[in-house]
């Protein structure tokens, strides 16, 4: 169960990080670019964690 939640997590975070710069300017507003550095950082701590305990989960 945690590696689907971690696994979701991390595409999840991976996804949104990438996509929201496109989908704000999409829409004429700024870019907040604080929000996509902490998904970007929680994508990459979830990816993290997955190879980290690989044998574990």
């Amino acid at each position: 169960m945690m590696r689907l939640l971690l696994q979701l997590g991390a595409v999840g975070f991976s996804m949104a990080a990438l996509l929201d710069p496109l989908w704000m300017s999409g829409l004429g507003r700024p870019i907040a670019w604080q929000r996509d550095v902490l998904l970007a950082v929680g994508g990459i701590l979830c990816f993290y964690a997955l190879i980290r305990f690989r044998d574990l989960l």
